[in-house]
């Protein structure tokens, strides 16, 4: 299944993803590949702006994945300009160290010492993205604090509608298996946990010993789409992880344009201003076919004429 630009930019700029990771730590290595010393002015100019560019990007995703409202969005764009800035004003000094590694290693015999320095800033790069990916997640501290215990509890009767009319849209993609889950599935929640708002996503716990669904890692085919907070689309959307029923949640519509998404993530607008989940009745049924997602109601009409 293709990732849109809409969720690829999204992972792009989320410090904990795989995707960030990646190209992070693929794009200081392409950086270190480069010899400052060969450069001209104007090329060493742009070297260094570049690196500025690109710690001030690896500063902003930090700040915007792991804040917990306490530092203001101006604040964090006073850091971010704040780290491009030191990062020119150390630049001298940064080739400088570069250039005595670089040196070391043609001393020790080292035939391309450009390549191995590279290997090493994507090694320190992934070493530092996978230490920030794997501490406690301070964006839902105040969902998840220190100590909370996971519950399982009944899923909701509004959850169990909306996760209903996706698995009856279609028999195929292991929607009959999944019917059959949901029927015994309890949803999961944290005893101890402050969330008094809502939160837009449930996640779900099936009994081993029921049929799994076949893909087994997937999102389903079938969306809801509704609009919300002053006409804006939104998806719901259901996720299966080894043939069961894993995540029902909200995301910024797919039909969002990629300056959308920016200018709404820009503000600081978050899915919890939702507030609750939408009513079966709002849902626009959709599902996926080679086309794009269409209406679920055109598809079949078109089916069975």
């Amino acid at each position: 299944m293709p990732i849109s630009s809409r969720v690829a930019l999204a992972q792009l700029n989320n410090s904990r993803s795989v995707t960030n990771g990646v190209v992070s730590a693929s794009l200081m290595a392409v950086m270190t590949l480069i010899e400052p010393r060969r450069l001209t002015t104007v090329g060493r100019l742009f070297y260094r702006l570049s690196m500025a560019v690109l710690t001030a990007w690896g500063v902003w995703v930090v700040l915007r994945s792991d804040d917990d409202g306490t530092l203001p969005a101006a604040a964090r764009a006073g850091v971010t300009v704040g780290a491009a800035g030191a990062t020119l004003g150390i630049a001298e000094a940064g080739e400088a160290l570069d250039a005595r590694l670089s040196d070391s290693l043609v001393r020790a015999g080292a035939t391309r010492p450009r390549a191995i320095l590279a290997v090493g800033a994507a090694a320190v790069s992934l070493a530092s993205w996978w230490v920030a990916r794997t501490r406690p997640e301070t964006t839902q501290q105040e969902c998840f604090d220190e100590g909370a215990a996971e519950q399982q509890v009944d899923v909701s009767d509004e959850v169990r509608a909306i996760v209903s009319q996706l698995l009856m849209v279609s028999n195929e993609f292991g929607a009959p298996e999944l019917r059959a889950q949901l029927a015994s599935a309890r949803a999961s929640v944290y005893q101890g946990s402050q969330l008094g708002a809502f939160w837009p996503g449930v996640g779900f716990r099936v009994p081993a010993d029921l049929p799994l669904a076949v893909p087994g890692d997937a999102t389903f085919p079938v969306i809801g789409r509704y609009r919300a907070l002053g006409d804006r689309t939104f998806d719901v959307y259901l996720v299966v992880q080894e043939g069961r029923l894993a995540t029902l949640a909200i995301s910024e519509a797919r039909d969002w344009t990629d300056e959308e998404l920016e200018s709404w993530m820009d503000a600081d607008h978050g899915l919890q201003e939702l507030g609750s989940w939408p009513s079966v009745d709002e849902l626009d049924l959709l599902i996926e076919t080679a086309e794009g997602y269409q209406l679920a109601t055109a598809l079949a009409a078109e089916t069975n004429p």
